[in-house]
């Protein structure tokens, strides 16, 4: 007899599911790394920018140079600020498709353990029916014949 679990369509379909969302979880980690990444480059461009600045503050500057550099520089500490609300909101989606991914991953598992322990149960089923069929043929070999004398 062949062993046949039951719910082994909805474990295959748990086990897609939990790739499904390990792939999302790598996207959104790959997302957010791209965002720390760009944060590093503006912080270097800033840096860069301010070492610059300091340079040019040092020396004789026209006013509206001076003013052209400071508003360079506000741009420059905005679009740092939005690449860190960027980072926030993608650090929360990753945080999502990490809890999604822990969820589907342990869905399967409860199925594979349910699977397992069935599979355990069935063939202790197989040894039980083996072992009384054995017995009942060692029974039946071992029994004296009767045989009728007429």
């Amino acid at each position: 007899m062949k062993f046949e679990f039951r719910l082994e369509r909805l474990k295959d379909l748990k086990k897609s599911l939990e790739d499904t969302a390990r792939i999302e979880l790598g996207k959104k980690s790959k997302q957010r790394q791209l965002v720390e990444d760009e944060i590093n480059q503006m912080n270097n461009k800033i840096d860069t920018f301010s070492t610059k600045f300091i340079k040019e503050v040092k020396d004789t500057i026209s006013i509206t140079k001076l003013s052209s550099m400071v508003e360079y520089n506000n741009y420059l500490n905005e679009q740092l600020s939005q690449l860190r609300l960027v980072l926030q909101e993608k650090l929360q989606e990753e945080e999502t498709a990490r809890q999604n991914y822990l969820k589907a991953k342990s869905e399967k598992d409860i199925l594979q353990k349910l699977k397992n322990k069935r599979l355990n149960e069935f063939k202790v089923q197989e040894r039980k029916a083996d072992i009384k069929e054995l017995d009942e043929i060692a029974r039946l070999n071992h029994q004296p014949r009767e045989e009728n004398y007429e």
